[in-house]
């Protein structure tokens, strides 16, 4: 194995399991890896992403959300319901990945 890199777990399998020990919520604070990973599975049933008024950026600087991403923005992943409050000067942002 490369230097860096780690092994890859069967999130879909990994899920099915939680769900047969009676696990019906998972928070997933990862990486930008395992966001993108878990996206382009569609095992996402919610967002909530906190967005602060704090510019960082960069060349090279990895997203909040890795994997192969939309080409163009009609193709991207859209949220319904969404809900925005304010936590102490941050926006929290909550939503549901609509399905088609």
């Amino acid at each position: 194995m490369a230097s860096g890199s780690y092994p890859r777990v069967d999130l879909p399998a990994l899920l099915a399991e939680l769900g047969a020990r009676d696990v019906m919520s998972l928070l997933v604070e990862g990486g930008a890896a395992l966001h993108g990973s878990l996206f382009e599975a569609g095992l996402v049933d919610k967002v909530i992403a906190f967005v602060a008024p704090v510019v960082i950026g960069g060349d090279g600087v990895p997203g909040p959300v890795g994997g192969s991403g939309a080409e163009r923005m009609a193709d991207a992943l859209r949220l319904r319901d969404v809900t925005y409050t304010e936590l102490d000067g941050d926006v929290m942002v909550v939503g549901y990945p609509v399905r088609e």
